[in-house]
């Protein structure tokens, strides 16, 4: 009765933890994506949308501005957030792990998710390194179960299809995903 307890537990702690990393990761992309939407110096590559405002009007286009930033703190706000969500899940994670009542299972799934999270995040450092060596200013890459976002600074003109096609050639390289389940925002 107690190790069944203990199972359910842990189940529910898992299942907690999953949400949570979940609930965080499209917390920071929602952010982003409402950071970015009222910028109209924004667009999302893959999809090569006109810009439009709450009531459907077109938005002007490449104004002069000094964003540079208000672009720099948001990658930096969106590192901090993710890196934050990390930790806690890893944290809750490894305290599973040591659980003294729980079966060895219980303790090598727990390992198991945080080896999966440890990999992830190696996957987003790897691409954020690779797309800035490849010359673009900054970068923040989030891996979710359906594919993969880049976050990155575009220049003036925006992402040509050459870059588009460097930037998922290396997340691609770097991830189990396919090329349509990269999505490339950039900031100009």
């Amino acid at each position: 009765m107690k190790k069944r307890s203990a199972v359910t537990a842990i189940i529910v702690l898992f299942i907690c933890v999953a949400v949570y990393i979940n609930w965080n990761t499209e917390n920071i992309e929602s952010d982003a994506g409402r950071i970015l939407k009222n910028r109209p110096d924004v667009q999302t590559s893959a999809e090569n949308e006109t810009q439009t405002n709450e009531d459907g009007e077109n938005l002007p286009g490449n104004e002069e501005k000094d964003v540079k930033g208000d672009v720099s703190e948001y990658f930096d706000e969106a590192r901090m957030e993710k890196q934050k969500a990390r930790d806690s899940a890893i944290t809750t994670l490894k305290e599973a792990v040591n659980e003294e009542n729980l079966s060895q299972t219980s303790r090598d799934n727990a390992a198991a998710s945080i080896e999966t999270i440890s990999t992830g995040a190696i996957s987003e450092t790897r691409i954020e390194t690779l797309v800035k060596a490849k010359g673009y200013t900054d970068c923040i890459a989030l891996i979710n179960k359906e594919g993969v976002n880049v976050i990155v600074t575009a220049p003036a003109e925006g992402l040509s299809a050459s870059d588009t096609t460097k930037i998922k050639d290396i997340a691609v390289g770097e991830t189990d995903f396919l090329p349509s389940q990269i999505k490339i925002i950039e900031i100009k």
